[in-house]
């Protein structure tokens, strides 16, 4: 079985089925993974909205570009003499596609529910406000977490929520 493991198959693994993911472990395993985590649910999440709508964004064209967006441009400038010092500030591109894919993510989630029947959960335009935009990060991760909870069966609690329930207010029609 590892003979046939390759890193061709690490890019091209999908998932089997969509999983809750509670937001209090995105945060705990971000934390302690230095943010590796939150790459690999970053990935993770956009093969399973593909996969369970039949098509959209996959994981490596959401995280690719951003990886190397905000990498390459300033180590090409700090280790390259031949190449100019303001193509490092082309790393802003990658933190642009980032906020696209949010932006995708987010109206892609927004979809879920409304195709459901339910009440939108995210106000999408939050993402460009500081500050906001960390709260609907938050209530994106929360509210995929719950839609897979309901299409699945498989319950995920989630202290965190409990904590700070305005930010996660919801109609309880749903």
């Amino acid at each position: 079985m590892l003979r046939n493991f390759t890193l061709r198959s690490v890019m091209t693994l999908s998932p089997s089925s969509p999983a809750p993911r509670p937001l209090w472990r995105v945060i705990l395993l971000s934390l302690v993974s230095g943010l590796l985590y939150y790459g690999w649910y970053k990935w993770i999440i956009q093969e399973e909205l593909r996969s369970y709508k039949g098509g959209g964004w996959s994981g490596n064209l959401c995280l690719l570009p951003f990886v190397l967006g905000v990498t390459v441009p300033p180590l090409l400038a700090m280790f390259d003499p031949d190449v100019p010092q303001w193509f490092g500030y082309l790393s802003v591109l990658g933190v642009l596609w980032i906020y696209i894919v949010q932006f995708r993510l987010y109206c892609d989630v927004n979809a879920l529910y409304r195709e459901e029947g339910w009440p939108e959960p995210l106000v999408v335009w939050w993402l460009v406000i500081p500050g906001l935009n960390l709260v609907v990060g938050l209530r994106q991760i929360h509210f995929l977490s719950k839609f897979w909870e309901r299409k699945t069966g498989k319950l995920a609690s989630d202290p965190v929520v409990k904590k700070i329930p305005f930010v996660f207010d919801y109609p309880e029609t749903v």
